[in-house]
């Protein structure tokens, strides 16, 4: 279960080697206020113009982010395209071959993509896992997303979870979804460039801030939650823009070809790449198939220096 953390600062800016800092995104503070989220259930848009205050559906049939409003500095910007071109899931963490889940809780536990009802774990189902993975990127389906629930054994902190790498890059005029479940946990974002490397110098950002109460360091609560996977909790979005990476740093800005998810919060969570304009002007390329890179799940396991609270 993902640990429940009141957050101690509102801005995060921590200097590490690798990058120019860790920077949160919370309500009010580095990210792109939502204004208007419209959703479609298979047959209608359902138009919501405030947040939800709870749970106010639960069910296991898919339900769509169809459109999101933002307001950018006070301009008004409609977010209507989604990044659907593919993605492929690399790198991940090797421990995750080997964590399962305890008998408590609602739905099935440990490390895994829920669809709809259908549960793909990681515990010896690597390749599976990544597929399925991946497949949540190119959808703005709520009840689609990865979970970390009450784990027999949690990852090292610190150790990346997994990259995405997707066929088509981003741009620094487009945009990053957040869909949360519960929006109380945080995880790390860092941009990659075309060869799978982070950009040097980049801003990480820091997801939900250090935790919180339920909806509190997300900035939307949608009111939706599935009906198998933890009914009382309903996902919550934040908006960032891609910029966002490179503002305030000396890193030399350019298209963003994915991330490197570091997830010690163990958050429950969706990304979706949207746009208001379509993502035929993007850079694109051919992502190798996950097969290509068996290899990297063969790495050693590194060495548990510190452990995650359930």
């Amino acid at each position: 279960m993902k640990s429940l953390t009141l957050p101690a600062t509102l801005l995060l800016v921590q200097a590490t080697a690798a990058h120019a800092a860790v920077v949160n995104v919370l309500p009010g503070v580095n990210n792109v206020p939502i204004t208007q989220v419209v959703y479609n259930d298979g047959t209608n848009d359902i138009v919501q113009t405030s947040p939800a205050s709870g749970v106010e559906n639960t069910s296991d049939t898919p339900l769509s982010v169809k459109s999101v409003q933002i307001n950018n500095g006070g301009t008004l910007i409609n977010l209507e395209y989604i990044n659907t071109d593919g993605a492929t899931v690399l790198n991940i963490n090797p421990e995750f071959e080997n964590i399962g889940g305890t008998s408590v809780g609602t739905g099935v536990n440990g490390i895994g993509v829920f669809d709809n009802g259908t549960n793909t774990l990681s515990k010896d189902n690597l390749v599976n896992f990544s597929n399925a993975l991946a497949a949540t990127t190119i959808d703005t389906d709520l009840r689609n997303f990865i979970f970390y629930d009450y784990l027999d054994s949690t990852p090292s902190y610190g150790t990346p979870d997994f990259d995405i790498v997707y066929n088509t890059a981003m741009n620094l005029d487009d945009y990053v979804l957040i869909s949360e479940r519960n929006g109380n946990t945080y995880f790390e974002v860092t941009p990659l460039k075309a060869d799978g490397t982070p950009y040097e110098n980049a801003n990480v950002l820091r997801f939900g801030g250090d935790g919180g109460l339920s909806y509190e360091v997300y900035d939307w609560n949608s009111g939706y939650a599935a009906s198998s996977n933890q009914p009382t909790q309903a996902q919550a979005f934040t908006v960032a823009s891609v910029a966002a990476f490179f503002e305030g740093t000396t890193a030399t800005p350019g298209p963003v070809w994915g991330f490197r998810i570091d997830n010690d919060g163990e958050a429950d969570t969706k990304i979706v790449v949207m746009s208001n304009d379509t993502f035929t002007n993007n850079p694109t390329t051919t992502v190798p198939e996950p097969s290509t890179f068996l290899a990297s799940l063969l790495a050693p396991l590194l060495m548990v220096l510190r452990r995650r609270r359930n």
